[in-house]
């Protein structure tokens, strides 16, 4: 079996990169702390959005939210780590030579929870894009103990399509070549790591993400129709409703006092569907604004995955080697924005998120 060291894997840098070695330690580091200072607030919110969603009543839509709580806790702490990897190194610790395998083993595992995230997104935005859109046909097919199966399934789905470029290689010590007297860790890599790097490229980078995305847009579009056809029907009814009582009281005079109690039931009734209508409003605005964020956010990786499948210089090792970690350490800054505004996202609309923390906290429940 032949294998081959992470040293001698890297191919070699022709050309002019498009950021200079000299400059590129700086950005790296001022991004690095960018990354940490978003990422390490984002992974404690994302532990207060698993506690409080496993608190509150569980349906359908909420087993989705702590899935997608769950992966990006998972991402976030590693990107945190990932972070405070990157800043030892790229300040010129003479310690640190062997963490840019750490780091690559890192990214690794991160890029495994946000493709589970993504995908999680995915169920949530078809969810509720079928939900809005064929109410009467899909509303009792989206059930609690489906929405379980269905992430323990794409949990399942990810890590079958990762375990197999993780067994392409283990970590070795090496003499390192700069001092005998110390080591370095680095990959050694088997002969089927290119065939299911490859893969990982193709498959789950380039068409997963692809179908993700295009799926997303799509269940938003439908969504944001559904929504606007919904609230101009209910205008509609509201003034069809105020036109027929207004031409009834003409006509009415003792009857009213005797239909007074009728009324008054069917006006509680009314009310009491009108909250059900809010609520049920709020959490379709809460999946498709979570959706919307993360449509936005992904479209930078979307383009620069176009641009690495058709530009093989953009690589590790390639002609544009700085550019390349450049770019994916900025793009992990979105990715960590992605992480920390869903908890805000909740507490805006999602009710029962709002009503648990302002018990907890002002000690008060708010007004359903």
């Amino acid at each position: 079996m032949n294998v081959s060291t992470s040293l001698e894997t890297v191919s070699a840098r022709l050309g002019q990169p498009l950021i200079s070695d000299q400059i590129t330690p700086y950005i790296m580091v001022m991004v690095s702390f960018m990354v940490l200072t978003i990422s390490l607030p984002a992974t404690v919110l994302n532990i207060l959005n698993v506690y409080i969603f496993v608190n509150t009543t569980l349906d359908s839509v909420t087993v989705c939210f702590i899935s997608l709580a769950l992966s990006d806790f998972s991402s976030m702490l590693l990107l945190s780590v990932h972070a405070v990897f990157s800043i030892i190194f790229y300040s010129g610790a003479s310690w640190g030579r062997s963490l840019p395998t750490l780091i690559t083993l890192v990214s690794f595992i991160f890029a495994l929870f946000m493709d589970l995230g993504s995908l999680t997104t995915t169920y949530i935005a078809v969810q509720r894009g079928l939900c809005v859109t064929f109410p009467f046909h899909t509303r009792h097919a989206f059930n609690k103990k489906r929405s379980m199966i269905v992430c323990a399934s794409i949990s399942l789905i990810i890590l079958a399509c990762s375990l197999p470029r993780f067994a392409t290689f283990r970590l070795k010590t090496i003499p390192d070549p700069i001092d005998n007297t110390t080591t370095l860790i680095v990959f050694e890599y088997f002969d089927s790591w290119v065939t299911f790097d490859k893969f990982a490229l193709i498959f789950i980078k380039t068409v997963l993400t692809f179908t993700e995305y295009g799926i997303m847009v799509i269940c938003t579009v439908a969504i944001s129709i559904g929504m606007r056809s919904s609230m101009k029907l209910k205008q509609k009814s509201k003034s069809y409703a105020h036109h027929t009582e207004s031409g009834a009281d003409l006509r009415k005079s003792k009857e009213e006092k005797e239909k007074k109690d009728m009324n008054d039931n069917k006006r509680s009734e009314k009310e009491q569907t009108q909250k059900k209508d809010s609520k049920e409003s709020l959490v379709v605005k809460q999946s498709l604004i979570v959706v919307l964020i993360h449509v936005i956010l992904t479209t930078p990786r979307i383009f620069i995955s176009l641009y690495k499948f058709f530009e093989p210089r953009f690589e590790f090792g390639g002609q544009f080697n700085n550019f390349f970690f450049v770019f994916y350490n900025s793009a992990n800054v979105i990715s960590a924005i992605n992480a920390f505004v869903n908890f805000f996202v909740y507490l805006r609309f999602n009710s029962k998120f709002k009503n648990y923390i302002s018990i907890k906290i002002y000690n008060r429940e708010l007004e359903s």
